[in-house]
């Protein structure tokens, strides 16, 4: 049984030349990726093989591995070597070919001169393994021509769609608009009394009497009463919005030390931060009553992640710390 294909594949691993003493050297070559126009295939890169029947000397390479492998002596390993040759070389008269394994075809040609045929794969690679061939047909000008006009196709849809689209929301708020106007004037009725004329141009929603003193007073307090309600619930909405942006914009960002801890724990963790001057630690719980210890509050993620960065410099506490957002 020869066993030399197997020494040669694994010494090929981790050097580029082998020599079989009394038969040749092996010879790694990086073969960079590459393009095949008669399949429209890239080619992954990979290591290849050459062989000079002239490099017969022996390195002790191929020795050692046989001495290591079989723990057997120098000499011995040698010995078996020059059989394992001499097999090969006997097989090749008769056959005029021999194949290694996963390496190629040593040949004889009808000049009696030896050849080699490396495998068609490459050999053993481990930084190149996984690469694999893909296709990738080349573009013509009517390929080209077909897609330009397919995207022009599917812009012009997109635009007349868009149009309608724009439309209706005219439409829609043509009618909103004249269904307004017919509530307002359908319910701003005219005040009055039955001895009195109303001046229906004065507003759109108080008549004046013209004739009764008395009541343009009452109708001007009322009037006044009106737009100090108006007033007060404009000033009360401007106040919510306000309070509403300002909560929006508040700090939502703060850095987590503990998380999932008792309650006796997380006071002890900030009693001690506390002590050490770390005044920000608190402690947090959200709507599943998950108790967290934080530090800070900050109004955004980058700048909770530089104040980190910072303390970590600090104190061995915030070693394991990340950034969370608070969410109400």
């Amino acid at each position: 049984m020869i066993e030399l294909e197997r020494h040669i594949e694994i010494l090929l691993l981790s050097n580029d030349c082998v020599i079989v003493p009394g038969l040749g050297g092996f010879m790694a070559h990086h073969v960079d990726a590459r393009y095949d126009e008669t399949d429209n295939t890239f080619l992954p890169p990979l290591r290849t093989l050459g062989f000079n029947p002239r490099l017969t000397m022996n390195d002790s390479l191929l020795v050692q591995s046989y001495v290591e492998a079989y723990d057997i002596s120098y000499p011995e390993a040698l010995r078996r070597i020059e059989a394992e040759v001499v097999e090969i070389q006997q097989h090749l008269e008769a056959k005029r070919e021999y194949e290694l394994n996963d390496i190629g075809i040593l040949r004889i040609n009808e000049d009696g001169n030896m050849e080699f045929e490396p495998c068609e794969a490459g050999i053993l690679t481990p930084y190149l393994y996984g690469l694999s061939s893909f296709e990738m047909p080349t573009l013509t000008i009517e390929t080209l021509e077909e897609t330009e006009a397919t995207e022009s196709q599917d812009a012009t849809e997109m635009l007349e769609e868009s149009a309608i689209t724009i439309k209706m929301s005219w439409l829609r708020n043509a009618v909103a608009a004249a269904a307004a106007i017919v509530a307002f004037f359908m319910i701003s009725t005219p005040i009055s009394n039955s001895d009195a004329t109303v001046d229906i141009q004065q507003s759109a929603f108080f008549a004046f009497p013209q004739q009764n003193h008395s009541n343009t007073e009452q109708t001007t307090d009322s009037i006044k009463d009106g737009l100090t309600s108006v007033e007060t619930e404009n000033h009360i909405a401007q106040t919510e919005a306000i309070e509403s942006e300002e909560a929006h914009t508040a700090p939502s960002f703060c850095i987590v030390l503990a998380s999932q801890v008792t309650q006796k724990n997380a006071e002890i963790f900030i009693e001690q931060l506390n002590k050490e001057d770390y005044k920000e630690a608190r402690l947090l719980k959200n709507k599943k009553n998950m108790l967290r210890v934080v530090y800070g509050n900050y109004t955004n993620e980058t700048e909770a992640a530089n104040n980190l960065r910072t303390l970590r410099c600090q104190s061995e506490h915030f070693a394991d710390a990340w950034v969370m957002e608070i969410k109400d």
